[in-house]
């Protein structure tokens, strides 16, 4: 079977969601090497981490052949003639994208729903935002032939928002990277890792988009009001406008000589950070994924994130919930982390168990039981 993907996502290295876009086409192509996977994306991009996607031999990245717009050809008629070209019987819209037009009688369509948080935050976003992105969402559920949500949470407020089926929704989590585990095994390679981004001895754990909705600023107040003042905490993201408002906050708290901003991290080198941190802190608003729970999870660091979202539902017990802005519970847990072992003990031996399932052959393989079902195949 040959599946394409809408990979405008795919190819920018810089874009949020290429993270999550690579890890299933990845996952995907290399469980199932007999079918072919194709990539269509307006443009071209260089980096290491597209290419070694395109590595696999079943993947196939497809730019437009022909086109008077790239725009046009992606969203309407111009990608259904490439999908005839290239034999193509289920098209996966990774982030709620479903192209218009004709041609969709030959193609079953498949879409992925991340996350609304735009429905539930509006002051975040401006009205020109809200209206593209409620009615590309819904218009998407509403084309497609099935649709993924990453989390009960999401599938909920899909039916909730746009009256799409229950039916109709199929939840399938995401997954920890299988190479991430076997560099953990490699102690000289974890250590290397710590002097590769120059971290400190001691440190707690923040990946973040330095958004609105990422609730930094109730981290940094709980983190300055931790009894350990030796520690560190160390942030992956990129600077932004919220970031150098975050600054200003940090150096009112006397905090921002213990804060380490790393802005990106390789992939193989990931994991490591999170098995040499004392604690892993998710504090984000309306997460649907619970990419950083599992992560955490699997690689045996405990895990502290706000009662929000789907962490629930992916760590279950294994981790210490905070109402999203309740600064002191923040505060409590951290010091708990830090200070009970027997509880770090008990929180990474059950997160381990649960991280287990969230494999990429389990992703992979729940992914084409979607497109089966999309196909009348199921």
């Amino acid at each position: 079977m040959t599946v394409g993907f809408d990979g405008i996502r795919t190819v920018d290295s810089e874009s949020e969601l290429c993270y999550y876009d690579r890890l299933l086409i990845s996952s995907i192509g290399m469980e199932y090497p007999r079918d072919s996977f194709m990539v269509y994306a307006p443009e071209n991009s260089s980096d290491r981490g597209l290419s070694w996607l395109l590595s696999i031999s079943s993947v196939h990245l497809k730019t437009p052949y022909k086109a008077f717009s790239k725009w046009m050809w992606r969203n309407y008629n111009g990608i259904f003639t490439d999908f005839h070209r290239h034999g193509v019987k289920v098209f996966h819209g990774l982030d709620a994208v479903l192209p218009l037009g004709r041609g969709k009688e030959k193609v079953r369509m498949v879409t992925t729903v991340r996350d609304l948080t735009f429905k539930r935050f509006m002051n975040d976003y401006t009205w020109l935002e809200k209206l593209r992105r409620g009615s590309r969402i819904g218009r998407a559920c509403k084309r497609a032939d099935r649709v993924i949500a990453t989390s009960e949470y999401v599938k909920n407020a899909i039916i909730k928002k746009y009256g799409t089926s229950a039916d109709k929704i199929d939840v399938i989590y995401s997954a920890y990277r299988d190479e991430y585990i076997e560099n953990l095994k490699d102690a000289v390679f974890v250590q290397n890792t710590k002097g590769k981004y120059n971290l400190p001895t001691n440190f707690i754990l923040a990946i973040t988009d330095f958004g609105n909705l990422s609730n930094m600023e109730t981290l940094y107040k709980a983190f300055a009001n931790i009894e350990d003042k030796k520690i560190d905490l160390v942030i992956i993201g990129k600077k932004n406008d919220y970031y150098r408002q975050l600054k200003r906050l940090a150096e009112k708290l006397n905090i921002n000589e213990r804060i380490v901003r790393v802005s990106s991290v390789n992939k193989h080198n990931f994991m490591c950070l999170y098995a040499l941190a004392k604690a892993v802190v998710d504090p984000s608003l309306a997460d649907g994924m619970g990419q950083c729970a599992i992560e955490a999870m699997i690689s045996g660091t405990p895990l502290i994130a706000s009662d929000d979202g789907c962490h629930r539902e992916i760590a279950k017990d294994a981790a210490l919930y905070f109402e999203p802005k309740d600064v002191e519970q923040l505060t409590k847990h951290l010091n708990t982390v830090l200070n009970d072992s027997e509880k770090c003990k008990a929180m990474t031996e059950k997160g381990k168990q649960l991280a287990e399932p969230f494999t990429q052959q389990n992703l992979a393989q729940n992914t084409m039981l979607t497109y089966n079902k999309a196909r009348g195949k199921a």
